[in-house]
């Protein structure tokens, strides 16, 4: 139930649960016995439970929606099947299915007030002024993420069962000490180490190598000089940016809209608040306190004989609308430098102050006329897109040409040759190029698409005319790239051979770095006192450098390759970890997750021989077809 959100820290739920985390590295694993659901149109069955189409399809959505907070909105479904998404969902929420049944098995179960209180205690849910569980916000969380309310509830009381499953399993897991201290020393071991790059000059001059030679490469070679298939389509597309230079605006329709709108243009009267905070209760101490201040007692001053600091006391700039409702009346009735009479909440007894005043504005109808147009033109256009993409739709599936649809209802029309994969329109700045793109090599040579909508709302249809197949590009049209090829990889050659040469030269005749980079025209540099990962290098200096310290012995030198950089690099020092005195709570906390997951997943192969799961194929590549088969 809670697999897409379990996946990004980052998700607004991934603090709300907090047992049973280890779900999302253990897969439960499918063999081909359990594919097998007859004619049931379930996804799947484990135990007493089902996974329905809609619980996946959901599930799965709220992964790709996840992915697209990563990798952008371009991210689309085929991408997230052939990546494994929708393997890894349907695995994920069977993982989750068995431990359920597994603790209801075990007479496991969950009370409303538990999953409540599991539910009010996340500060997800809280609203950030008074601290208390907000609705509004729950609610709102829940939308944005895909879940409906009772899906939500019922994923809570399902992982707080597991949870329990799980914590009697792994919650007496211990960490080896010899294990984390051989860990700790191997990650915190440092090495320093001189180096120096070739000067890539002196290898310039490489004769041009003879036709036969340069054939032959250009054979071994040919992944580097194959062009990659393309393919020359006629496109329309239709949107509303392309009506709206045609749509007019009377004064009657951008009077309504100000009118309509006038919120948007105001901006509220916002007021700098402090305030002295008495527990519930306490009202003769608010009282007391707001005498004094009438007596000329300093805020501050009386704000701390009260038990809070400055950052308590200041609460920062609020609008009425964003300040707590029953402090709203009183701090907007203040005058500046003003401090209001006790006021009740939940909270306690509320001393206010107003130190300043930010007064409200209304913008004026010129002032935001050309706003006001631009977007009745925008809604007018894209009221009006609907039924010419309708007109568009039925023409097209009449079977009229393209561009005869296309010049009916307005759209424009391309044609649009050398097309290649996952390189946009051929140069074209075209609304949803990369997705038109990824359609054009869906579709068979000759073949039609439908009418189709980008994430943007722009209508396209597209036929592929013609496809041209990768092909080896004849050596004569690519000679000069296969010489340049042939030269860049020769220099290499010669540059790494130079190099192990010098740093041959240091590991037996105990030559100097620094004279043996002075004699090649180089200067040394230092690396830094680096661990394994890098960390504590110089800044300019290339991770590789850190990777071939901890291959050497102390004071021998090796050659390496760092782009097209060729470098001697010598192990200055070898800085033992001392492994009493490091910290060894990150690495123990990593075992022990390790060790739990082990344990779980050793309880799932037993789960799998005592709790019935089957998985029905034919459904899920129903649901997907064709990008499930693929």
């Amino acid at each position: 139930m809670l697999a897409g959100i379990r996946t990004f820290s980052k998700s607004i739920f991934a603090k709300v649960i907090f047992g049973v985390i280890a779900l999302s590295f253990v897969i439960w694993g499918l063999n081909a016995s359990m594919l097998n659901l007859g004619t049931s149109r379930e996804v799947a069955e484990i135990g007493s439970q089902k996974i329905t189409p809609v619980e996946l399809e959901r599930a799965f959505q709220r992964s790709v929606q996840n992915m697209r907070n990563v990798f952008g909105p371009n991210f689309n479904q085929q991408q997230a099947v052939q990546m494994g998404l929708l393997n890894n969902t349907v695995q994920s929420l069977v993982s989750q299915k068995v431990l359920r049944e597994d603790a209801k098995d075990m007479g496991i179960g969950i009370s409303d007030d538990k999953v409540r209180d599991t539910i009010f205690a996340s500060d997800n849910f809280k609203d950030p002024t008074t601290g208390q569980f907000s609705r509004d916000r729950f609610l709102q969380a829940l939308y944005t993420a895909g879940y409906t309310e009772q899906e939500f509830i019922e994923g809570v009381r399902g992982d707080l069962m597991s949870q329990q499953v799980v914590g009697s399993l792994t919650g007496t897991a211990a960490v080896p000490e010899m294990l984390a201290k051989q860990i700790i020393a191997y990650r915190n071991e440092q090495r320093r180490g001189s180096f120096f790059a070739l000067n890539g000059a002196e290898f310039d001059d490489i004769a041009v190598a003879d036709d036969a030679t340069l054939r032959k490469f250009h054979e071994d070679n040919a992944a580097q000089f194959t062009a990659p298939e393309s393919r020359d389509v006629t496109l329309a597309t239709l949107s509303a940016a392309d009506l709206i230079a045609t749509v007019t605006v009377t004064e009657d329709e951008i009077a309504e809209s100000y009118k309509q709108r006038e919120a948007e243009f105001q901006t509220p009267e916002k007021r700098v608040v402090e305030q002295i905070l008495f527990a519930p209760g306490d009202e003769q101490s608010a009282r007391e306190a707001y005498k004094s201040l009438q007596g000329g007692a300093d805020f501050m001053e009386t704000a701390k004989e009260a038990g809070m600091d400055e950052s308590m006391v200041k609460l920062g700039e609020f609008t009425a609308n964003d300040i707590l409702p029953d402090l709203s009346a009183a701090t907007f009735a203040l005058p500046e430098g003003g401090f209001s009479e006790p006021v009740e909440t939940a909270l306690g007894w509320h001393i206010l102050r107003v130190t300043s005043v930010t007064p409200g504005s209304v913008q004026s109808l010129d002032e935001v006329r050309d706003e006001i147009v631009d977007g009745i033109k925008q809604f007018k256009a894209e009221d009006a897109i609907y039924d010419l993409a309708a007109n568009f739709d039925e023409e097209l599936g009449a079977g009229t040409p393209i561009e005869d649809a296309a010049r009916d209802v307005g759209a424009k029309t391309y044609k649009l040759n050398g097309i290649v994969r996952g390189e946009g329109l051929a140069g074209e700045n075209i609304d949803g190029a990369d997705e038109i793109n990824e359609k054009i090599f869906e579709l068979e040579n000759g073949e039609e698409s439908f009418l189709e909508e980008t994430a943007s709302g722009t209508r396209y249809v597209v036929r592929v005319e013609n496809v041209t197949p990768s092909a080896l590009r004849p050596f004569e049209d690519v000679r000069e790239d296969v010489i340049a090829a042939w030269k860049s990889e020769e220099r290499q050659k010669l540059m790494v051979a130079k190099a192990e040469e010098l740093a041959n030269s240091v590991n037996t005749s105990g030559a100097d770095l620094s004279a043996v980079a002075s004699e090649n025209g180089a200067s040394v540099k230092e690396s830094g006192l680096t661990k394994r990962t890098g960390q504590g290098l110089g800044a300019d200096v290339n991770p590789a450098v850190a990777a071939a310290l901890f291959t050497l012995e102390d004071g021998k030198a090796k050659a390496i390759q760092t782009g097209e950089d060729v470098l001697v690099v010598r192990l200055d020092e070898i800085k033992q970890a001392n492994v009493e005195t490091a910290d060894a709570q990150p690495v123990n906390d990593e075992l022990k997750q390790a060790i739990n997951e082990d344990i779980l997943s050793q309880y799932l192969d037993y789960l799998r021989n005592e709790i019935s799961v089957t998985v029905n194929n034919s459904v899920i590549n129903g649901l997907y077809a064709p990008s499930a088969a693929n």
